[in-house]
Parts: C-alpha cells; sequence; structure tokens
C-alpha cells in the first residue's frame, strides 16, 4: 500500500490556488524560521487533494486521500505544475489498488535532475503510457493534447458553417502538431502555447496566431467545463488572461478605381500560368474572378453558386437572377441579384463544365472555386512567395504583376467599397446597398418583413421582395463602367 503520515493535526491551514508566491512564501519561512507551532499546510483547491506541507526545515509536496497520505516530492524538486501531474497520477493509481509511492519517488528523482516534464513522466510510468489502448485513454483519461483538439472538433465543426468550420479546424489543428499532440493536458502550461504562438506567427502572420490562439482558448474551455475529469483542467483558466496575441485588425479602407479592377481583369485573362508549373488559371476561377468584379457579391457565396438557383427573368430577356439561401448570406438572410446579358456574356467567355452543379466550377469534379483559392491566385499575381514544406520558398516567375501595371493592392472584398462609392455618385446609393445585401434600415428589427422574405414563393413576389428592379437599374450602370474600363485597359494592354 502506499506510504501514509499521521502526524495529526497541524497548527495552520490555509486554502488557495497556490502559485509560485505561496512557494517563495514556504521558502521565506523556512529561512527565518518564523514559523509557529508544528508547521503549516497550504492546500491546494485546483488540485483535489494536494497539499505543500511546511516545516522547519523542509517542504514537502504530499496527496491526501480518504486511507492517508502519499508523498510526492519535495518542494526544492517539484515545480507545481509538475505537483499536480505527480498527484493525478498517484490517484490514478490508488484507484488501480496501485502503490503509487515508487513511481512518485521516480518522478521526483528526475524533475530534480532537471529533467522536462515529458521525459520525467516516460521514466516515472513507463508501463502506464505503453499499456493504455487509445481507446481506454478517451474513456477513462487522461486525456493527451491531441484527444482533446479531435474531441472538441468533433463537437465544434458541425455548428459551424462549412467555410468557418474548415477555417477553424485549419486553425486548431496548428496547435497540435509534432510532440505537443501526446502531451497530457493537464501538463500544458502557458510556456507550451506561447510557443505555439510564436511559432504560428513566424510561419504564418500574426493574424493566423491570433486565430489560433482564440481556438485554443475555446478547446481548453470546453475541456474544462464539460472534461474536467478527463483532462485534469480545474481551477482558475490561465489560458483565458496569460495566452494573448499582441495584434489587432486595422480597418480596410482599399477602393480600386474602375481602371484599376479594368486591367486586373485584362491582366488575369492574359497570364494564365503564374507558377512554376506552367499550369494555367481554371476557367472557373476566371469566371469567378469576373462574376466577383460585376456583382460585388461576397467570394464566400459567389463561388459556391450553385446552377439550381439560376432562373431566368421573363420581363427582361437575356437577364438571369442568380439567388442565394439565408445559410449561404453572411448577413443570414435570403439574398438575390439580377445579371444582365452583357455581364453575362463577359463570364461565359470562359468556358467552364456545364454539367457540373456549381456555376464556377474548379478542376475537381464535383466541388466550385474557393474563396481561398481566390485568394491564393491574388497572391500569385501579386508575386508574393509560397512557403514550401520544407521550410523554403517558391518564387513567381511573372513577379509582381500589380507593380508592373500600376495596380494598387487590392482583394475581392474592396470590389464592394467601390460599387458603393459609385453607384453613390450616380445618385444609386439605395441600388447600391440593395444590390451589396446591405440590411435596408426598414427591415432593421422586422421579424414580419424577414419571414416575408424567406417565404417568398412566387416570382412576382420574390422580385417586389428582393426590389430586383431596383437593383437592376444599379447593376446596369455599374457593369456598363466596368465593362468600358475593362476594353480600354485590354486595348492599352495589347499596344505596350
Amino acid at each position: 500500500m502506499a506510504t501514509t503520515h499521521s502526524r495529526g493535526s497541524y497548527a495552520a491551514r490555509e486554502r488557495a490556488r497556490l502559485t509560485q508566491q505561496h512557494v517563495a512564501k514556504a521558502k521565506r519561512l523556512i529561512a527565518g524560521e518564523t514559523l509557529q507551532g508544528r508547521g503549516l499546510d497550504l492546500a491546494d483547491t485546483e488540485c483535489q487533494g494536494l497539499v505543500l506541507r511546511v516545516t522547519r526545515r523542509s517542504g514537502t509536496w504530499l496527496l491526501k486521500h480518504r486511507a492517508g497520505t502519499v508523498r510526492l516530492g519535495d518542494m526544492e524538486a517539484l515545480a507545481i505544475d509538475a505537483a499536480r501531474v505527480a498527484a493525478d497520477r498517484a490517484r490514478l493509481a490508488l484507484k488501480e489498488g496501485r502503490d503509487p509511492s515508487v513511481d512518485a519517488k521516480v518522478f521526483e528523482a528526475a524533475q530534480a535532475r532537471g529533467m522536462s516534464m515529458e521525459d520525467a513522466l516516460d521514466a516515472a510510468y513507463p508501463v502506464e503510457v505503453e499499456v493504455q489502448s487509445d481507446e481506454d485513454r478517451l474513456r477513462d483519461g487522461p486525456w493527451q493534447w491531441g484527444d482533446l483538439v479531435d474531441q472538441f472538433l468533433a463537437a465544434k465543426l458541425p455548428t459551424l458553417k462549412p467555410r468557418w468550420a474548415a477555417q477553424f479546424e485549419r486553425h486548431l489543428l496548428r496547435a497540435a502538431e509534432g510532440p505537443l499532440r501526446h502531451r497530457l493536458v493537464a501538463s500544458l502550461a502557458q510556456r507550451d502555447m506561447l510557443a505555439v504562438r510564436d511559432r504560428v506567427a513566424k510561419a504564418r502572420t500574426l493574424s493566423a496566431a491570433a486565430d489560433t490562439v482564440e481556438a485554443v482558448k475555446a478547446c481548453l474551455s470546453w475541456g474544462k467545463r464539460f472534461h474536467g475529469h478527463l483532462t485534469g483542467l480545474r481551477g482558475h483558466p490561465w489560458w483565458q488572461d496569460e495566452l494573448e496575441v499582441e495584434w489587432a485588425s486595422t480597418p480596410r479602407d482599399r477602393t480600386p478605381t474602375l481602371e484599376e479592377l479594368g486591367r486586373t481583369l485584362a491582366l488575369a485573362e492574359r497570364h494564365k500560368a503564374l507558377g512554376a508549373t506552367g499550369k494555367e488559371t481554371a476557367p472557373g476561377m476566371l469566371a469567378a474572378l469576373w462574376a466577383v468584379v460585376l456583382t460585388g457579391q461576397r467570394a464566400g457565396a459567389l463561388t459556391g453558386t450553385l446552377r439550381k438557383t439560376v432562373r431566368p427573368w421573363p420581363e427582361r430577356p437575356g437577364w438571369e437572377i442568380w439567388s442565394w439561401t439565408a445559410g449561404e448570406m453572411k448577413g443570414g438572410r435570403p439574398h438575390a441579384v439580377p445579371v444582365p446579358p452583357e455581364a453575362l456574356a463577359a463570364i461565359r467567355r470562359h468556358k467552364t463544365d456545364p454539367t457540373s452543379p456549381h456555376l464556377f466550377p474548379s478542376r475537381l469534379p464535383g466541388k466550385s472555386v474557393t474563396p481561398v483559392g481566390m485568394t491564393q491566385w491574388f497572391d500569385r499575381m501579386q508575386g508574393k512567395e509560397k512557403a514550401t514544406k520544407g521550410g523554403g520558398k517558391t518564387g513567381r516567375p511573372a513577379g509582381d504583376l500589380f507593380a508592373q501595371h500600376d495596380i494598387r493592392p487590392w482583394t475581392p472584398h474592396d470590389v464592394r467599397r467601390t460599387i458603393a462609392a459609385y453607384l453613390d455618385m450616380e445618385r444609386l446609393g439605395g441600388a447600391a446597398s440593395a444590390i451589396l445585401a446591405h440590411r435596408p434600415p426598414s427591415a432593421k428589427g422586422d421579424p414580419g418583413q424577414e419571414r416575408e422574405l424567406a417565404q417568398a414563393i412566387t416570382l412576382r413576389h420574390y422580385i417586389h421582395s428582393q426590389r430586383l428592379d431596383l437593383k437592376a437599374e444599379g447593376m446596369s450602370a455599374w457593369v456598363a463602367a466596368i465593362l468600358a474600363a475593362y476594353e480600354a485597359e485590354a486595348a492599352a494592354l495589347q499596344s505596350s
């Protein structure tokens, strides 16, 4: 059985979430010989049964349980996080009817020699780590960091829209790469996640690091709240106030001119092969770029447009009505935009697979182009290097086409700002708001109007509720301006 002590009650006992300040206090009491009575017990509120017993000569970590007390190690050998891990291991051994004292001594000695937490755990508990199956560990604990990440994603991803789910998964999986994936969740500390933050910031961007940090926080909080008995997470959630990224997003105010938009379209058609492999941009991507510029719709909804959601507009021969459900729209409201024949002709110059269910199909059967793919394409046009798996960089043979042709950097989303500004100058500001799916003032806080919009079933009702006539007026003006700019820029590029 476990080693026990029965010295009776100590003169003083304090309960708190133990920190390094409590250890420092204990050391001062011993050094100054100021302890009163038999000593002091400092009980940890974060780890059940963990006590730092301070006597006149030493400080000792103990695990108090129903049958007695287990000595975990000397205060000088075990840091607080190591003492909590040792207590969890000892409690598990007692539950299984094993004596934890021998393993505790090995763990203490390994820590005293300066071994890392991971190596000390391997030295002290080799049998347990080797024999426990993944199934047993998931059922009984203790969970590893990879276990928590996988379980959290399984619960979280179904609640997110597909596009955001893929991004969220990517952000969190960055934090579970390499050896860290197999670390016990209870042994994770601030320094581990700060290292993840810095690694992501260096390999990618501060923005990516901020997204990863937020995903990590959500994961740890979920693990503590719903599976604390398996993760070992308890007490104060250190990750909430000890894990941050010194970064803040800045509002974008880029507004590409009509000439810059037209020039970009002309360059995209002229330079289809931008990578080192010579592979050309897919027709679906070129068509999607034209559609983004001509309609101003968000790339997330637009690139996934299904052919079955496109219908002719009988009252306006040659026009089409493109529509998206509430679930596809950022604002959570159904939306439609009328597309004039001139715009359709420009888009459909780039022949795509007519059998695909998507209006903008990718090269992968049954798939559409994506906003991420469009962003990567813009990076190629701007000559941005691409990181390789081996840690190197892939250059762009064509260089920065934007800089070479006096185009200020812009993104697909920036088109929306240009449309709003242009149509406002044309005294069609209301049409711009409708085209861009900005919530009309009369619809704010009006659930009845939302229901009417969602339940529109006849084409006549749909045209009225979606304000298609108003949108058509703005679309006609905008499309004419873009096509004129494109023709001028394509001619200038041809003659250069």
